[in-house]
């Protein structure tokens, strides 16, 4: 499904088939709801990129690690409205969310999600949750603290052993 329909024409549609009585918006929902598969590395993808929009931040030049909960939401959701429906989403600059406001407001967002097909979305957020927990491990876990000590000390992997090893054995002594 291409995408055919901006935030402001679907809208417009939108109000329109709230106001209409029966099947108007459910039907109106329908023509625009795209319930394809995405395959696994696809998906993989958009979590990578989800996770890594809402794990950091820019503080001058350097990224440092800072979660944001609230932006993994609204980045998944809108991510999911992007995918499988024709509405055309903006992901430059913060717009999604200008996009995302505009949506909830009619709660539009709320029909279109429960309209996704369930399997996909689970899928989807299921693998989002791995990203995480991923990242969370790769980041703040005792090997990645002992691998990022040692790579930000230039220390090779015998000296960082015998530093081990040494601390160990003292430790057993008292």
């Amino acid at each position: 499904m291409d995408k055919k329909i901006s935030i402001d024409g679907f809208l417009r549609e939108y109000s329109v088939a709230a106001k209409q009585k029966g099947s108007a918006m459910e039907q109106f929902i329908k023509k625009h709801i795209n319930n394809r598969y995405m395959n696994f590395l696809e998906k993989c993808v958009y979590c990578d990129s989800i996770v890594n929009a809402s794990t950091h931040v820019k503080d001058g030049e350097r990224q440092i690690v800072k979660l944001n909960t609230a932006m993994r939401f609204v980045a998944f959701t809108m991510r999911m409205i992007d995918i499988y429906t024709d509405i055309e989403i903006d992901f430059n600059e913060g717009n999604f969310i200008k996009q995302y406001d505009q949506l909830n407001k009619v709660g539009a967002i709320g029909v279109i999600i429960e309209n996704i097909d369930k399997a996909e979305y689970s899928e989807f957020s299921t693998i989002l949750n791995m990203k995480l927990d991923d990242f969370r491990d790769n980041e703040y876990s005792l090997t990645a603290f002992l691998y990022n000590f040692k790579e930000s000390m230039s220390l090779s992997d015998e000296v960082l052993t015998d530093v081990i090893k040494k601390a160990i054995e003292e430790a057993k002594v008292e």
